[in-house]
């Protein structure tokens, strides 16, 4: 009897306590900006992270594949011949946003003139977020829809275009940094970088293009 009294008096061991783990703390960061440099077009998590940085001289079908992985599934894709001012393109689109991949031929370019650089693709803007609601912008803040004349502002000469004949305005955002910002062609300086363009008949910017020269947004 006394052995019994004994193991009824022991309190009954405790489990340890185990604290949940948050499912927000493992949720993998969501993406809610694109940001367009001169260099790259990053893919940005809502504290400025970047989740995908979209080197322009690197593969541009490992950038389009890299691109669905975090963006998701595109809405279109579409094809542009080659012609004398622009090599053979292939674009897909989230709607607002493309990445436009670069076929160039392995001939010299119609004029003869050596090309400095050759981005493997581009990415083209048309509006100020995606259709899955990323916010789109350049580096400097700059979106579609924003006043043309307001960022053209207190910019270079170099730095902005005007085509007298069509009416299309051009501005450059960003210029790089880790090769030469500035081509000279027929004696001029035509900057190239992130490119905003206002179309004809429109006060506000149109189209953001990065990388490509300012002279052939006209």
């Amino acid at each position: 009897m006394a052995s019994l009294s004994a193991c009824a008096g022991t309190p009954p061991v405790t489990p340890p306590s185990v604290n949940p783990v948050s499912s927000e703390a493992t949720a993998p960061a969501e993406p809610t900006s694109i940001r367009l440099g001169a260099e790259t077009t990053d893919v940005v998590d809502e504290n400025g992270t970047v989740l995908l940085a979209l080197r322009y001289s690197e593969n541009g079908d490992e950038a389009v594949a890299a691109a669905i992985e975090i963006l998701g599934e595109p809405l279109t894709t579409h094809h542009q011949d080659g012609s004398n001012h622009y090599p053979e393109m292939e674009g897909t689109s989230w709607g607002g946003f493309d990445i436009v991949v670069n076929r160039y031929s392995s001939e010299a370019m119609p004029t003869g003139a050596v090309s400095l650089y050759k981005p493997a693709f581009s990415v083209w803007v048309t509006a100020a977020t995606t259709d899955g609601g990323l916010a789109i912008a350049s580096v400097d803040g700059t979106s579609v829809g924003d006043s043309f004349d307001f960022v053209a502002s207190g910019q270079d000469a170099n730095r902005v275009h005007v085509d007298d004949a069509f009416g299309q305005r051009s501005v450059a955002l960003d210029l790089p940094t880790s090769f030469p910002g500035i081509i000279a062609d027929v004696g001029m300086e035509l900057p190239y970088g992130v490119i905003a363009q206002s179309d004809q008949g429109s006060s506000d910017i149109t189209r953001i293009v990065a990388p490509i020269f300012l002279f052939s947004l006209t």
